[in-house]
């Protein structure tokens, strides 16, 4: 998948600007960067619309100095990543690391060549995730992963013991470096599935993992809906902290108690269980 980063230069760092961030979250940005005065916000370009943004820029006109657009293609960014993904901690029993980077030998030691972008541990809400899985019970249970990217969540839900993982992502280039994964982690139980919610296979699942943006858990909410039964665990993530209350009541209305939540850096995940 292309990408196309938009690169903007702030007035100032103010806390308007985590609004900005959570609007353009809202038209399809799905990962960022700051440096000082600078915001790089990335969007997959079949998703980018020219309009919406500048409609944005606009109207936040009073803190962003300049913006530019620089394309990154499929492979170009490939090669961008390769030269800057480090190893990434999630605790003190697992680390997720490319294939050209020493072993950690730590007991949950998992490789992630960075073929795509966002599929590497590196962004908030992969961690939140990953880190919240070491405190569930996957040990034989089934498992989707929605919105699964490289794999990344569905290879350590396995490592913990999953007996039964669906992987369902619509990027099939992201779906071809999951496949890869899957053989460097000699994972046994995860199955790729190609599609949206619609492409979830007619089963009821222990455990659901969805970290996708806002927009699309509402897109899909009712797809994710059917894949759940009685007591089914629901982890979402790949939103933010002020998105928190609109998640909670669709998710009351539709029959799910909301256990706990979790933040870093204004990205949030939620965990619930189906009633």
């Amino acid at each position: 998948m292309d990408y196309i980063e938009i690169q903007f230069v702030l007035k100032e760092r103010v806390p308007i600007i985590d609004v900005f961030i959570q609007e353009i979250a809202d038209i399809g940005f799905d990962a960022f960067q700051e440096n000082l005065n600078i915001l790089s916000s990335y969007i997959p370009s079949i998703n980018y619309n020219k309009k919406k943004l500048k409609g944005l820029v606009n109207k936040y006109n009073d803190f962003i100095i300049s913006f530019k657009e620089i394309n990154h293609p499929y492979e170009n960014w490939n090669k961008k990543w390769e030269s800057c993904f480090q190893p990434i901690l999630i605790n003190e029993n697992c680390q997720v690391r490319a294939s050209f980077h020493q072993p950690s030998y730590k007991k949950y030691d998992i490789i992630i060549n960075p073929e795509m972008s966002f599929g590497t541990g590196h962004h908030e809400t992969t961690r939140l995730i990953a880190k919240d899985l070491f405190k569930q019970d996957l040990k034989n249970k089934t498992i989707l992963d929605f919105g699964s990217g490289t794999a990344i969540l569905s290879i350590l839900a396995e490592k913990l013991g999953a007996k039964e993982v669906d992987a369902v992502e619509i990027d099939k280039n992201a779906n071809k470096n999951a496949n890869k994964n899957l053989v460097t982690n000699n994972c046994k139980v995860i199955k790729i599935i190609d599609g949206d919610g619609n492409s979830i296979p007619h089963k009821k699942y222990d455990y659901l993992l969805v970290n996708i943006n806002k927009n699309t858990i509402i897109k899909e909410f009712t797809n994710l809906l059917k894949a759940m039964k009685k007591n089914s665990m629901v982890l979402f993530s790949g939103f933010f902290e002020s998105d928190i209350d609109y998640i909670k009541d669709l998710s009351i209305k539709s029959g799910l108690k909301i256990l706990y939540s979790d933040l870093e850096n204004q990205w949030a995940l939620l965990v619930m269980k189906k009633k």
